[in-house]
């Protein structure tokens, strides 16, 4: 079993992303830990869910509009940056 972890800065857009996890994963895999600030998503390692949740995070920062969010999976944590945080110059946001 692994447990992966999304930390959002603003608590309010976890619903959302919420949302598009469930549509991947049992409700009962998805849950929101509101002292922290995380999604969790329980699946089993053998499953392609690090891929899926990855995946759904990019696009949720990009059609929510979210700046970054970190993602932990085990003791490694990643920062996922939405494509409206600081584009560089010449490069569409």
């Amino acid at each position: 079993m692994v447990e992966i972890r999304v930390a959002v800065a603003d608590a309010s857009r976890a619903h959302a992303l919420m949302h598009r996890l469930a549509g991947l994963f049992d409700r009962p895999s998805v849950s929101f830990d509101g002292e922290r600030s995380e999604v969790r998503v329980r699946s089993e390692w053998g499953s392609r869910a690090v891929v899926h949740v990855i995946s759904t995070v990019e696009s949720w920062l990009a059609m929510d509009g979210v700046d970054s969010a970190t993602l932990t999976i085990g003791d490694r944590s990643y920062t996922m940056v939405g494509a409206t945080a600081d584009a560089p110059s010449g490069q569409a946001a």
